[in-house]
């Protein structure tokens, strides 16, 4: 390996922490969102993950989206990614229902050019019903290995809301 590659990798990997902690601590400071009974859409905290490929990167921003049932809520995603030669990964929201324990998730694809493969960017569907009551939500990236997908590095995005 070169003098040139070993440096490069240096930088890149001090460049990630450096973005990571300043994000980490604006974060930290606002603390997650917060959603009272009438709010029509709450924030995460943005998704910091290194994805596979050279040098790449991506900030997920996303939004919770209210349903037309109650207790059910699905998940609007942005994606800005960098690097060169980037490869696709997967996107887990995870969520919990703190008032009554029950816990649930949903995986989604990202394509190469990230770009979640769902209609509109927004993750519905199945395992988006945790019920009425306070839920903790984070989102979470894995590589796209078969049969075991490894967790990606990352900063999860988290969010916190009242489902009627």
């Amino acid at each position: 390996m070169s003098l040139k590659r070993v440096l490069a990798n240096r930088f890149s990997v001090r460049t990630w922490i450096i973005a990571a902690a300043t994000v980490g601590a604006v974060v930290g400071i606002t603390g997650p969102a917060s959603a009272g009974a009438g709010d029509t859409s709450t924030t995460f905290t943005p998704t910091l993950t290194r994805i596979p490929g050279q040098n790449c990167a991506a900030i997920i921003n996303a939004s919770l989206m209210p349903q037309p049932r109650p207790g059910e809520f699905a998940v609007k995603v942005a994606i800005t990614r960098t690097g060169e030669s980037c490869s696709a990964f997967r996107i887990f929201v995870q969520w919990k229902n703190v008032d009554t324990g029950a816990t649930g998730g949903q995986s989604d694809r990202v394509d190469e050019n990230g770009v979640l493969e769902q209609p509109d960017g927004v993750i519905t569907g199945m395992g988006m019903g945790p019920g009425r009551g306070r839920v903790e939500a984070t989102i979470d990236t894995t590589d796209e290995s078969y049969p075991q997908r490894r967790d990606q590095e990352h900063l999860p995005g988290r969010v916190m809301t009242i489902l009627n």
